[in-house]
């Protein structure tokens, strides 16, 4: 049995999926049912602290942190990690 729901996304991702959907030839009900059904499976069998959000909020505070060491050099266990293969 098929239930239909109603969502608002934003409108990058509605761009993203009809693209997909289109160069795929997908329709986009069966993209959305698929893309819920692995996202809710991963939750299942993926330990939470595994799973990184999409998206993260930060205070002004946080923000103007990060924005600080945007401009610092790497540090040379950094270097060596980003060079191993």
């Amino acid at each position: 049995m098929s239930v239909q729901i109603s969502a608002y996304i934003e409108d990058d991702i509605k761009e993203k999926m009809e693209r997909y959907s289109s160069a795929h030839g997908l329709k986009k009900g069966y993209l959305i049912q698929n893309a819920l059904d692995y996202y809710l499976n991963a939750l299942y069998e993926i330990p939470s602290s595994y799973i990184v959000p999409s998206q993260l909020s930060v205070t002004e505070e946080n923000f103007k942190a990060i924005i600080a060491l945007e401009n610092r050099e790497p540090s040379e266990k950094l270097k060596v990690l980003m060079h191993e293969d």
